[in-house]
């Protein structure tokens, strides 16, 4: 499969770039985006890409930063790149509503325009499994908000067994290390070099768990501008047997 970075930073454009957001496709999935932020529709199209291909869209929760830029695709494949056929999303619960609702606050005069395609919703809790544009898709716990929101770490696996998991935003928790487990990349978020960071992992967190850590490669996104200045150094502190990255926008990687 491939994994291309569409954004990189954390919910407040950290030194400019995009939300983090990323397309995956190759091997009989997708293409098929995970996250969709405020900043996604224009970022993909920057890079070249048609958001009328797209297949699916897996959301890990349903904060702005991950699924603001839904309304804006949701009318863009009305009234522009015309779509037919079926666009799914899987997400955590409450996805439907939420998607209802951010068309209605961006265009309350069109919410209600009979579409010209379906929208197709997965809800899953932790530990329900989906499917989404020829990928498997594993939900796990994140810790990132209070219920009745259960925000997910999720891991999206290919028809050859390729794997990859993605943190979405939380703690160190257990969701996340089982999300790890068995993937051949794991996009984690590195919100900040040290705490104080809310429900967020920092590189401290990281630097804890790498050793142990059951994946070898791992891509950092959701960085702030300290993060990505100290990439290199942070880099130099990292354990031996690890391929570590830290994400840039337009960044593509082969898994």
């Amino acid at each position: 499969m491939q994994l291309t970075v569409v954004g990189s930073s954390d919910a407040f454009n950290a030194a400019g770039r995009g939300h983090s957001c990323f397309l995956l496709e190759g091997d009989g999935v997708g293409p098929l985006m995970v996250d969709f932020g405020a900043t996604a529709l224009a970022a993909l199209k920057r890079l070249g890409r048609d958001p009328g291909e797209l297949e699916g869209i897996a959301i890990t929760h349903l904060h702005g930063d991950h699924i603001g830029g839904l309304a804006f695709l949701l009318i863009d494949l009305m009234f522009n790149a015309i779509r037919t056929r079926p666009l799914t999303v899987v997400g955590p619960v409450g996805t439907r509503e939420a998607l209802d609702e951010g068309l209605r606050v961006a265009y309350r005069d069109l919410a209600d325009f009979a579409k010209p395609y379906e929208i197709q919703v997965q809800e899953l809790e932790p530990g329900q499994a989906g499917s989404l544009a020829g990928a498997a898709v594993r939900a796990f716990p994140a810790d990132h908000m209070d219920p009745p929101d259960r925000p997910l770490c999720l891991q999206i696996e290919g028809p050859t067994g390729k794997t990859v998991g993605f943190s979405g935003d939380t703690t160190m928790n257990d969701g996340l290390l089982a999300v790890a487990k068995g993937a051949d990349l794991l996009v984690a978020e590195c919100s900040r070099v040290r705490p104080p960071c809310g429900r967020h992992c920092t590189w401290e967190d990281w630097q804890r768990v790498l050793p142990t850590l059951a994946t070898e490669r791992v891509l950092f996104t959701h960085l702030n501008e300290e993060v990505r200045d100290a990439s290199a150094e942070l880099l130099a502190q990292a354990p031996p047997g690890k391929d570590l990255q830290f994400a840039e926008d337009g960044l593509v990687l082969k898994v």
